[in-house]
Order: C-alpha cells, then sequence, then structure tokens
C-alpha cells in the first residue's frame, strides 16, 4: 500500500508516517522546501516538494496513491484570507488532483479539528451530529476544508477526523505547560473553570489509521478523544504530580491576554511573521468547554484510547524533561 501524507514533518504528522512504515506502508511525504525535516529525515520514507496551494505540484505526488492523509493546514497566519488560501483552497487543490490523477483511491483522509466544531455551549461533550459553531477564523476555515473534503464523496470515499486537544512528545505547545509547571507555575486563564477533551498521539495516529482501513469510517466525521475529559486545574496538577514538582496556579486575567495578543499581531504585522499568540487563538483559549463525545467512532470503528490521562502525562513528563528523544521506527 502505498500512502502520501501532507504535513508529514509536522508533530502529528511525523507519529503517522511511523506509524504506517510498521505497517509496512510505503510512505510518500509531500513537503515545501522551507520544511523542518528532523522527524523524518531518517526514515524510509520518499520525499516530494510541493505547496497544497500550488495545484501543479501536487499532481505527481497523488499519482498511484491508495490513501492519501492530509494534514497540512495553516495554523498561524497574518490574515483571514491566508487561513482560508490554505486550509480551504489547499485542501480544494488536492482533493482535485486526487480526482484527475488517483483514479484508485482507497479513502482521503482529512484531518480537521475540534475548531471546526467550535466549543460546546453548555458543557454537554459534542457530537459529530451537532451543528458546527466555530468561534475563530482558524475553525472556520478548517470546517470548510471539511465541507470541500465532503463534496468529493461521489469520487471516493472520505473520511474526517476531528481531534481535540491532542499531547505527547514533539508537541510544543504542550512541552511549553511542562516546562512552566516544572518552574513552579500551573497558569490558568481568567477565574472561569474550563474543561478540555484530550487525546494522546499514540492513540490518535491508531485512530486515524483505523478509520482510514475500516469500511464504516467512509465517508463519517469522528471525534477522537479519552471519554473522560478534565479540567484544566486538574490536567495541570497530573503534570506537577508526573513531574514531582510543586507548582502555584497562576492566573492570567482574560484582557492580559488580549492585550498581549494586540501587541504580537503588531509586531507580526512589521516582521511580516505570523505571531503564536493573537487574537483568534485567543478567543479559543476563553471558551469552558472544549469537549467532545467520540463515542461514534468506538460504536462504528472499535476504537478506544489505550493510554489514560494520567498515565500519558508521565511518559511526556518522563521522555521529554528528563531523557533525549527518542524515535523508533
Amino acid at each position: 500500500m502505498l500512502a502520501l501524507i501532507t504535513g508529514a514533518n509536522g508533530f502529528i504528522g511525523s507519529h503517522l508516517v511511523e506509524r504506517l512504515l510498521r505497517r509496512n506502508y510505503s510512505v510518500r511525504c509531500l513537503v515545501r522546501k522551507t520544511s523542518d525535516l528532523k522527524w523524518i529525515q531518517h526514515l524510509p520514507v520518499s520525499l516530494l516538494y510541493g505547496d497544497i496551494t500550488d495545484f501543479h505540484s501536487l499532481l505527481s505526488a497523488v499519482q498511484k496513491v491508495d490513501y492519501v492523509y492530509h494534514l497540512s493546514g495553516k495554523v498561524r497566519a497574518l490574515n483571514e484570507d491566508e487561513f482560508f488560501r490554505v486550509n480551504q483552497r489547499g485542501t480544494k487543490n488536492l482533493l482535485e488532483s486526487c480526482r484527475l490523477h488517483a483514479p484508485d483511491l482507497k479513502r482521503f483522509v482529512y484531518i480537521s479539528s475540534q475548531a471546526a466544531a467550535g466549543p460546546s455551549p453548555d458543557g454537554t461533550p459534542l457530537r459529530e451530529i451537532d451543528p458546527p459553531c466555530p468561534v475563530s477564523i482558524y475553525g472556520k476555515s478548517k470546517l470548510q476544508g471539511e465541507l470541500e473534503t465532503e463534496s468529493y464523496r461521489k469520487h471516493f470515499p472520505v473520511t474526517i477526523i476531528r481531534p481535540p486537544s491532542v499531547y505527547g512528545p514533539r508537541d510544543d505547545d504542550i512541552l511549553a505547560i511542562f516546562k512552566n509547571i516544572k518552574m513552579g507555575i500551573k497558569p490558568l486563564i481568567g477565574k472561569k473553570t474550563r474543561a478540555l477533551s484530550l487525546i494522546h498521539i499514540n492513540d490518535l495516529v491508531d485512530g486515524i489509521v483505523l478509520a482510514a482501513e475500516h469500511p464504516n469510517g467512509a465517508n463519517e466525521i469522528f471525534f477522537m478523544a479519552n471519554r473522560k475529559s478534565c479540567f484544566m486545574e486538574e490536567w495541570e496538577n497530573m503534570v506537577a504530580a508526573a513531574l514531582e514538582k510543586k507548582a502555584v496556579f497562576v492566573r492570567i486575567p482574560e484582557w492580559g491576554l488580549d492585550f498581549t495578543a494586540w501587541i504580537a499581531e503588531i509586531v507580526a504585522r512589521l516582521s511580516r511573521k505570523p505571531a503564536l499568540l493573537n487574537r483568534d487563538k485567543v478567543l479559543e483559549m476563553k471558551q469552558p468547554h472544549w469537549v467532545v463525545d467520540s463515542s461514534k467512532a468506538e460504536r462504528l470503528l472499535g476504537f478506544t484510547p489505550k493510554i489514560e490521562i494520567k498515565n500519558g502525562i508521565r511518559a511526556v513528563s518522563y521522555t521529554h524533561l528528563t531523557l533525549p528523544t527518542k524515535r523508533i521506527v
């Protein structure tokens, strides 16, 4: 089997590459010439240089592939159009190239985001049948990518995965929280209690491959998360316990995030580099209920996460704050 992975050099993508290699797939990675390849450069994969926003660069990449895993996307951007240019129109380019040059495609898998569905309005875990209500421009652009994907069902089977917060090796955003807690600070936003759904990267890539290969995964949307969500305070306490560190909660006022994001956006416009923190991201961070129900994946696919949150946190803290990272295929 031959699989094409866009965004193969990223956090989720690099783990997916390793998982498919273990399953004896031939793996083709679509990367840009500016991509950091540190996680995949020593793996037995084929590297193709291209960009999903350049339609012609995709034509050779999709030829003769059995599966396409589309993970490439824009998480941070200088403006609204940049989000949609990559996350919507780039997805459209890849889908159309598959229609023209991958006639035997078994499945097109689009890795979307919980942001495309939006937060739960009342704390009830969202299901796939709930109407999407994204609050951020990023979420709206990923939802448009989903709609583009669904429009190609008549050409080949498609599967859409909406991961919640994903943690594990190689994720810089989550690792930053671990490092803060290691220094004795457990950061919280505002005074509201915030709940979130989580999944360990190993469980997620298992679920992605399962959904792609399972006949019940065709033309479906899935949330994939641990059954039990947790509050941010609870999660950070588990991190502190895993690190064996005494840490204190430090609440960051919402207005402080707004001000920081506003300053960061000014710097971003001047430097022409997207800000790590912007008002769009802050809008997501303020929401109190990022919780989902993944019982559909359990019912249709038999998907059940194996890694409990406490055990996953312990593994991340041990491997990445005390030992150098190892890559195993």
